[in-house]
């Protein structure tokens, strides 16, 4: 894997480590016994919406690493 996409890759997981830590505020508010119905609802919504960010990011951090990947096992790119 070039360098470029090494850092790329390793960027995505940094967005990923502070978007979770954000998605663990939330799982941790919703844990009040002092929320009612509607505001337990809404943060479930919140974490819903937080783990489908997270799981994009996550698939294209894959998808650049993947690439590296491919591109190392692919024996004509060995002969360069």
């Amino acid at each position: 894997m070039d360098d470029d996409r090494r850092e790329l890759a390793n960027r995505l997981f940094a967005v990923t480590t502070a978007m979770l830590e954000d998605a663990i505020e939330t799982a941790v508010a919703g844990q009040s016994p002092r929320l009612n119905s509607a505001r337990l609802a809404d943060t479930g919504r919140r974490l819903q919406a937080a783990m489908r960010d997270i799981a994009i990011i996550a698939e294209a951090a894959t998808i650049v690493a993947n690439l590296g990947v491919n591109r190392c096992q692919n024996p004509r790119n060995r002969q360069r």
